[in-house]
């Protein structure tokens, strides 16, 4: 039977992106599951199945706790792809990226390091070939991190600084200073997690804040994750070095740049719900073309304001931006922070060097700000007052 496309699967991928961009990521999976499970789906291609699985597996990573689906997708989607000479690398690096990241939250570590041995060898292979230099020292910078993250789930520290030290190799290739910053970072939060030598652990916070500075400074205002992500390590080990003093100083840099990417935050949510509004009103068919027109010509000004504020291209900015804090350049969008919980620590070290300064008032005030920040989150998963779980 040949492999077409037919107008119904069209219809329902074309439908689930449009769900996209309205939010509304149910309707979204419901129409690719209806996509795959259709009797218009037999004459699929593995290709188009691949990619249909794919985008659901990433709807349900993304909006849903359903791990598990994910992760039977994502397989399914590797073992329609690795066959395919004609399948396009970067979609099966893709594919091996996604489920690494689907193993390593739902524990299966030993499953997780064997893809990414298989994703490193495939980027060895291809690197020069079939995949630019540029592009394959990014996927070997992606695969080496979540390698590192892996093994130091184990407790296999001197493996995860191996596996630091490649990426750098292959970041110090791209040229990216933003990428020799987190992973002198990731190096410096494995030394903090396996403290055996107060001198190696000083040398890397040090190597780490050099680095920072090498970054322009034009570049530093688009990197607010990978600052706090670097300077709440520089703090922990000042702290454990019982240095107070520097500790409170860099704690107020901490508060300092909370604050500014909180007002950051507030325009970018003013210019997303003024997008959603805008794709709304463009979705409905009886628009008429005045009125289009404007409001496409107002879409792309907003479109504008929102890459100047994050630095992203609206097509590469994650619907979730605002619950994130990015470290990293893509493909390396999974090495991200939660928001609110990086926020909730720094209200803590606020707290920790207010107290001995008496200033009871403020520390009250960023406890209540901790704990809010807290609930908020517990609230997203569910977790409420009054909720019981039956045994």
């Amino acid at each position: 039977m040949a492999s077409i496309t037919p107008p119904a699967i069209e219809g329902l991928c074309a439908l689930a992106e449009e769900s996209c961009l309205c939010r509304d990521f149910p309707a979204a999976i419901r129409c690719l599951e209806a996509a795959l499970c259709s009797p218009d789906s037999f004459p699929l291609s593995p290709l188009l199945e691949s990619q249909i699985r794919l985008r659901l597996a990433s709807l349900l990573l993304a909006h849903t706790h359903n791990l598990h689906d994910a992760k039977s997708h994502l397989e399914r989607s590797l073992l329609l792809l690795s066959p395919l000479p004609s399948a396009p690398l970067p979609l099966k690096l893709l594919t091996h990226s996604m489920l690494s990241n689907t193993y390593h939250l739902v524990g299966a570590i030993r499953q997780q390091k064997h893809i990414l041995f298989k994703a490193i060898q495939l980027v060895n292979h291809s690197s020069g070939l079939v995949l630019p230099r540029d592009e394959a020292l990014m996927w070997m910078c992606n695969f080496q991190s979540q390698m590192a993250s892996a093994l130091a789930v184990e407790a296999d520290y001197p493996g995860s600084l191996e596996a630091i030290e490649s990426a750098k190799v292959a970041a110090e290739g791209t040229g990216s200073p933003e990428l020799k910053v987190f992973f002198a970072a990731s190096e410096l939060h494995i030394h903090l997690l396996h403290w055996d030598d107060s001198q190696v652990v000083g040398s890397a916070v040090q190597r780490c804040a050099g680095l920072w500075e090498e970054i322009p400074s034009y570049q530093k205002q688009r990197c607010t994750g990978l600052f706090l992500y670097a300077e709440l390590l520089r703090t922990f080990y000042l702290l454990r070095t019982c240095d107070y003093k520097t500790a409170s100083q860099r704690v107020e840099m901490l508060d300092l740049a909370m604050k500014k990417e909180m007002q950051r935050l507030e325009k970018v949510k003013e210019i997303n719900s003024e997008l959603l509004s805008i794709q709304r009103s463009l979705s409905q068919p009886d628009q008429h073309q005045m009125e289009r027109f404007a409001l496409e010509e107002k879409q792309g000004r907003l479109c504008e304001r929102l890459k100047a504020e994050t630095g992203l291209d609206i097509d590469f900015l994650d619907l979730d931006y605002e619950d994130k804090l990015y470290l990293a350049p893509q493909p390396m969008d999974g090495e991200w922070l939660p928001r609110n919980a990086v926020f909730a620590i720094v209200d803590l070290m606020v707290v920790m060097v207010g107290r001995p300064k008496g200033i009871f008032k403020e520390c009250g005030k960023r406890i209540q700000s901790g704990l809010q920040l807290i609930y908020g989150e517990l609230v997203k998963l569910g977790i409420v007052d009054g909720v019981t779980v039956g045994i």
